[in-house]
């Protein structure tokens, strides 16, 4: 373990088992002595409850650093404008942020989105340094800042999803947060499209009643699944389909799913977005959606393989946290 010289915190809404969940690279952080402030608990599932304790995140976060003398403030939770008033409230720190959303993307449009952007411009200003999760928000971040922003791929943990000896029974698989941002009605019309495949989907959300009660009879409902047992579930499928919806937003972002499925050897579909440039595998319409399952099913194992070659080479977590760690001391 590197011994550090520097007080470091990092702040994120979710408690520390569960920020794993969604940076993979947050373990090798904690091992090198970091102080983790974040919400005792914070229900992901819950439309409301999340969205009020978010809000609450902008205010209760500076309040965590608040005179503690942080050399760094890592803001590893990219929810909008509280890294501004972080820095308002130890301007002495030198604040990081790694930006995985644009949620305001996701949650408004037109002038209300004009008018909110425009400060969170600002609060991305405020910040020493901003770390992107792709080389298209990159791009897109330069865009709109005029700024140096400093690239660092999402990753994923192999020890998290071992390959094993765990039998393929031919279905294909969805699993994550069920919302209507996912866009998981697109599976559903591709399974009534192709009744003789089966089709598993392991999540729960504000949206799953309605997705249920819409769904075809070969569709097949898990509920929500502990983190640490999804990786049997991905090692029984034949594919999986990592899915969001038209949200300008999901452009930039690779869903972690992708990373989850690809380390494991499997195959992954999904919706074209900038983020994922010439992969082969992405489709915008059910049409195509349906003609791409019926080529991967074909040759599950040799694509599986391409894609677990590509994750192990650019999005090891161990390698992504080195350089995240890089950004913070330096």
């Amino acid at each position: 373990m590197v011994q550090i010289e520097k007080k470091i915190a990092l702040l994120h809404r979710y408690p520390a088992d569960r920020i794993q969940e969604t940076n993979a690279a947050f373990p090798y952080l904690q091992e090198k002595g970091i102080d983790v402030l974040t919400f005792k608990s914070f229900n992901r599932i819950s439309k409301w409850r999340k969205f009020f304790k978010s809000m609450a995140w902008i205010v209760y976060a500076p309040l965590l650093v608040a005179g503690k003398g942080y050399d760094v403030i890592y803001c590893d939770d990219s929810y909008p404008f509280y890294p501004a008033l972080v820095k308002l409230v130890s301007p002495k720190s030198k604040v990081v942020i790694r930006l995985g959303d644009l949620h305001l993307m996701y949650y408004c449009s037109g002038l209300i989105y004009q008018i909110l952007h425009f400060f969170e411009k600002i609060a991305w200003n405020m910040a020493d340094e901003i770390i992107t999760i792709s080389e298209a928000m990159t791009k897109h971040l330069i865009d709109e800042t005029g700024r140096g922003i400093c690239t660092i791929l999402d990753p994923v943990d192999p020890g998290d999803f071992p390959v094993n000896g765990y039998k393929s029974h031919g279905t294909i698989m969805f699993h994550g947060l069920l919302t209507k941002n996912k866009n998981v009605d697109i599976l559903l019309e591709a399974a009534r499209r192709l009744p003789k495949m089966n089709f598993v989907v392991i999540g729960d959300g504000p949206d799953r009643w309605r997705l249920e009660s819409n769904a075809p009879h070969n569709v097949f409902f898990k509920g929500w699944i502990p983190f640490a047992n999804i990786s049997r579930y991905i090692a029984t499928c034949a594919m999986g389909v990592a899915l969001r919806s038209d949200n300008p937003g999901n452009e930039y972002v690779v869903t972690s799913a992708f990373l989850q499925y690809g380390v494991m050897g499997k195959p992954c579909l999904v919706t074209r977005r900038k983020v994922f440039g010439n992969y082969e595998w992405q489709f915008s319409t059910v049409d195509e959606m349906v003609e791409k399952i019926k080529l991967l099913m074909m040759r599950p194992w040799e694509e599986g393989q391409k894609l677990r070659e590509y994750v192990l080479e650019n999005h090891d977590a161990k390698k992504i946290a080195e350089q995240i760690w890089s950004v913070l001391l330096f």
